[in-house]
């Protein structure tokens, strides 16, 4: 009988063998432009698009995210120009890039891929959150929260999509970073309508209500890092850290794989912010790749 180790060894062999063998008949292609991968690649992305994924280094801005430059000394350097004239309630937030480009198309495809690849696709976007956290530069520290919190979706929305998406994320998440799921406590009571095209006011409002906690004891005292896939206006993330907060959360934390970009960030252009939560004009001169932090 092989021992646990060999047995090991011989599981990942079969699983190598039998990954050539389905590129051989189904060759993999980029998530991010459709192109066909070599077979056998171990990249997620083809070469272009891997020099093209827009991820946030360095500093940002404490509270929603936003890559911050120069400009932001006048709050200390911490916060960007919107979020030092707000109070939001959750203090702390962590994207791993911008929602543009190959980041962007990666998350739609994993959304709404079949349920092989889709696993596949969601580790991969969990290793760069878990990657973002592990920047010394980060606001949220991978340990530094008790509980994965999934932002949760509508039951009618879970069963159109297929799977639960921000669940599955935490879960990835969760054995990367150690922290356990708090799965379905924060649960959402009714579908609201689509929140494209609103403002977050509009957002706020639309969204009120919709949320609630099952289990408030079970929450009592931690803090929790409530998970995202996009962060936009952050106005569902405002709604869940209230109700959160309301049933006895010390501190709400926000994850999310990608920061929407309309508004904030000029196109093509990282750590360049053209606006925060609410999309304010300020602008600041065009600097290096090495200046905005890209690879």
């Amino acid at each position: 009988m092989p021992d646990a180790a060999n047995s090991r060894r011989l599981l990942r062999g079969a699983r190598l063998a039998l990954g050539a063998a389905l590129d051989l008949f189904w060759p993999p292609v980029c998530p991010g432009c459709g192109a066909g991968l070599e077979p056998g690649d171990a990249g997620m992305f083809c070469e272009r698009c891997r020099s093209e994924l827009p991820l946030v280094y360095g500093r940002t801005c404490v509270r929603c995210g936003t890559p911050l430059g120069a400009f932001e000394s006048d709050h200390e350097g911490r916060w960007c120009a919107d979020c030092g004239r707000m109070n939001l309630v959750f203090t702390r937030t962590a994207t791993a890039g911008m929602h543009e480009g190959p980041l962007a198309e990666v998350i739609k495809a994993w959304k709404y891929a079949p349920r092989g690849s889709r696993a596949h696709l969601g580790r991969y976007l969990a290793g760069l959150i878990a990657d973002r956290l592990a920047d010394p530069e980060c606001p949220v520290r991978s340990d530094g929260f008790d509980l994965i919190v999934p932002a949760p979706s509508h039951s009618s929305r879970v069963r159109e999509r297929g799977f639960d998406h921000t669940l599955e994320l935490a879960r990835h998440l969760s054995r990367l970073v150690g922290a356990p799921v708090e799965r379905g406590n924060l649960v959402k009571l009714r579908a609201t309508p689509q929140q494209a095209g609103l403002t977050r006011a509009e957002r706020l409002r639309n969204l009120e209500g919709a949320f609630t906690v099952k289990h408030a004891g079970r929450l009592t005292g931690r803090r929790v890092l409530l998970l995202d896939d996009v962060i936009t206006t952050a106005a569902t993330a405002e709604e869940c850290a209230r109700v959160l907060r309301a049933a006895g959360v010390r501190e709400v934390w926000l994850a999310a794989v990608a920061r929407a970009t309309v508004g904030r960030v000029a196109p093509g252009s990282i750590g360049n912010p053209a606006g925060g939560p609410e999309g304010c004009s300020r602008t600041e001169p065009e600097r290096s790749p090495t200046e905005k932090g890209q690879p």
